[in-house]
């Protein structure tokens, strides 16, 4: 793989301000990194959408079967008849429909009326169809509860599987009851419906005998009042003298006292005449004025007599009207009376039983097929979800960019995981198989480290490490090192992973005495420590027996005379080192070398572990080049094309 031609800088500086602009968090909604999200968890999601499937199938299967049973009744909302205060009032009902309608749906499913059904029909708890789980629970408590607990239980149960349906556009209502038998939920929503009929006009019939009730009790009260008031009025009557109820008396006295008036008027001019005129004798002046004086005294005793009348009609109309009053409300309650005995004869039930539940011929649940299809969906979903949480939780190296916006290096290469896993053969098949993607990406990494050593000026020891063990450095460090020499170059490979040393076994060598730990324990010279191996320009140096302190030794200075002899005879020198993370000796040798490469496995590795590691490098004073990514399985999902490895050939 070639890199554009950047300047990279070795201080820690340049090379933690790194961020390539394909690396950088993107705004736009990527629909084709979430179709590859999905195709790589698809074992999580396919695992959920089976486990959905079967719980839901054996569910289903283990479920008690339900049959229900529908009923249609006709609801017509009613002419109010208002009884209020024993009166009687025909009201139209101007409230919202759905208001009424609400209200007899919810009556519908009263517990007095379910109480009813059940003790109409003796209902049992095995008339109703448990869960999985109440069953189970019944096992577990069994007969547990008084009887009345287990009544109201069994009643809520009923409610429970009662469902209310209205028919749209129309005033019918669905009455559905799930039953556990195909004949006791039928039986069981006839007798539903059927009770609510009845219960509508028991109500009707109690309110026409609560209204009579209340209207007998008003006439009888009315009654008493109007005998009492006309027993007063009798006694008064009586007491007065009061004969004559039609005011003649007060007439006859009007007319006597007018023409009293008239006569004493009539007696006074003729005294004054007498008086006035000559010629007439003192007794026939005499006689006038007693005459007159006679008139006076009768005509005032009239006015005494007619005053005394007046105050005794006024007492006597006021307890003629007090009669007149109750009589009026008596025959006012008798009246309201034979309307309500004509109302509640009359009334007709705006509840019909249109249809009857017929007996079910199959059962209603479990239905598998679309049991199956919701824990499908359902399942799905929740894979999904899972995948992208996953995705989300999931911190090991599998995005370029994400690993490169992180570690502010870039990645110079992309290893194909092979198929051989023999070490053996994964060491060389660089040379075995040149036309592979295996060998094809050491060709391109060496490339780039040409191009990388030249532009540095660095002289070109290169340092090979890992941020964990077995994550194939060593393997990586025998196919660069045979990639190099096959090109031509003199290639020195130096084994120092003295703690655990593998190269030997990769060339299929036994450990010797001498080798590199001899070398720097002063136990051998310089001058055997180099062998060359079976491949042209390839020399070898094997780490020897492992020593007890491998660190002090790698940190002498003999450790750096010998690099300084090996680059003067050699024009690349790879130093296949230990694991960081816990050890000192890949601190030490990376500070010795031209450039360290951090070999991550991809997908295994997570970021905090290359993160840690790369700090420590740099906390050593490392020149870190870039990443390598090894064992790449999908080249996709680490930002690349699935045909990266494969460049067709024109035929």
């Amino acid at each position: 793989m070639l890199m554009s031609k950047t300047h990279y800088q070795t201080s820690e500086s340049s090379v933690k301000g790194y961020l390539p602009k394909y690396a950088k968090a993107q705004d736009n909604l990527d629909l084709r990194e979430f179709w590859r999200i999905l195709t790589r968890r698809k074992k999580t999601i396919l695992s959920i959408l089976g486990l959905s499937l079967l719980l839901a199938l054996l569910l289903s299967l283990l479920s008690s079967p339900v049959y229900r049973a529908t009923a249609t009744l006709q609801v017509e909302r009613e002419n109010s008849q208002i009884f209020e205060n024993g009166l009687l009032f025909n009201s139209d009902d101007i409230r919202d429909p759905r208001n009424f309608y609400d209200t007899q749906f919810e009556l519908l499913k009263s517990y007095n009326l379910i109480e009813r059904v059940v003790d109409k029909l003796q209902l049992n708890e095995d008339a109703i169809r448990h869960s999985l789980f109440g069953r189970l629970k019944n096992l577990l408590t069994p007969n547990s509860g008084t009887p009345e607990e287990k009544k109201v239980a069994l009643v809520h149960s009923v409610i429970d599987n009662l469902y209310i349906e209205p028919v749209r556009n129309s005033r019918l209502v669905a009455i559905n009851m799930d039953a556990a038998t195909p004949k006791q939920a039928a039986q069981i929503a006839n007798t539903i419906v059927n009770s609510f009929v009845e219960m509508n006009l028991e109500r009707r019939y109690q309110n026409s005998n609560q209204a009579q009730t209340v209207l007998q009790r008003s006439i009888t009260d009315v009654k008493q009042k109007l005998e009492e008031s006309e027993k007063r009025l009798a006694e008064y009557a009586r007491e007065k003298n009061i004969i004559n109820l039609d005011n003649k008396d007060n007439s006859s006295n009007s007319h006597a006292i007018m023409r009293l008036s008239e006569e004493l008027v009539k007696a006074e001019r003729e005294v004054i005449l007498i008086e006035t005129e000559a010629g007439h004798s003192a007794a026939e002046l005499r006689t006038s004025k007693e005459r007159a004086e006679k008139l006076r005294d009768i005509l005032s005793r009239e006015e005494q007599k007619a005053l005394a009348l007046q105050d005794s009609m006024i007492t006597y109309n006021t307890l003629k009207r007090e009669v007149e009053t109750n009589q009026g409300m008596y025959q006012n309650l008798l009246q309201r009376l034979k309307e309500v005995d004509v109302a509640g004869e009359e009334s007709n039930n705006n509840l019909v039983m249109v249809d009857e539940a017929q007996v079910p011929l199959q059962k209603f649940k479990p239905n598998i097929p679309t049991n199956l299809a919701f824990a499908g969906i359902f399942g799905l979903i929740l894979g999904i979800a899972a995948a992208f949480l996953r995705e989300f939780l999931d911190d090991r190296v599998n995005d370029i960019n994400e690993l490169e916006k992180q570690t502010h290096l870039p990645v110079i290469g992309l290893v194909p995981a092979a198929k051989d896993t023999e070490p053996r053969k994964l060491a060389q098949l660089a040379l075995s198989s040149p036309k592979s993607p295996v060998a094809e990406s050491f060709r391109s990494l060496a490339t780039t480290l040409r191009f990388k050593l030249k532009e540095q000026g660095k002289t070109g020891i290169l340092f090979i490490t890992s941020a964990r063990a077995n994550e194939g450095k060593t393997t990586v460090a025998m196919n660069m090192a045979n990639t190099f020499a096959q090109a031509g170059k003199h290639v020195l490979l130096i084994d120092a992973d003295l703690r655990n040393p593998s190269l030997h076994q990769l060339l299929g060598a036994k450990t010797q005495e001498g080798g590199l730990a001899a070398y720097l324990t002063n136990q051998t010279s310089i001058e055997g420590l180099i062998q060359a191996s079976t491949v042209p320009n390839l020399d070898i140096i094997l780490a020897g027996k492992p020593p007890q302190t491998p660190a002090e030794i790698l940190a002498s200075p003999k450790m750096e005379v010998l690099l300084q002899v090996a680059i003067q005879h050699h024009d690349v020198v790879i130093i296949d080192g230990p694991p960081i993370l816990g050890l000192a000796d890949s601190m030490i040798l990376a500070a010795l070398a031209d450039m360290t490469i951090l070999v991550v496995e991809a997908g295994k590795t997570r970021l905090p572990t290359v993160n840690n590691s790369i700090k420590r490098l740099w906390d050593a004073g490392a020149n870190v080049s870039g990443i390598l990514l090894n064992r790449v399985t999908d080249p996709s999902r680490l930002g690349y094309g699935s045909d990266y490895y494969h460049y067709p050939s024109r035929s």
